[in-house]
């Protein structure tokens, strides 16, 4: 394995209420062209670190790299 992190695929089952609501919301923050294009899987990718971070599972970093404790 080619580097210190890795990638994978995963499969994430959204009520479509919750999905319209990130498509949404992303939608909108692509208006503001300061913020920068988003996908869903940023999104989401976004969203766990965030909660991670607030479950106290990993420490805040300024980069999206997901670093246990």
């Amino acid at each position: 394995m080619k580097g210190a992190s890795r990638r994978v695929p995963t499969t994430v089952h959204l009520p479509t209420g919750t999905l319209d609501i990130i498509d949404n919301y992303i939608d909108d923050r692509e208006k503001n062209v300061d913020s920068g294009r988003m996908s869903r899987s940023d999104f989401i990718n976004e969203a766990v670190n965030r909660y991670l971070v607030e479950l106290g599972l990993v420490e805040p970093e300024s980069n999206t790299e997901v670093t246990p404790k």
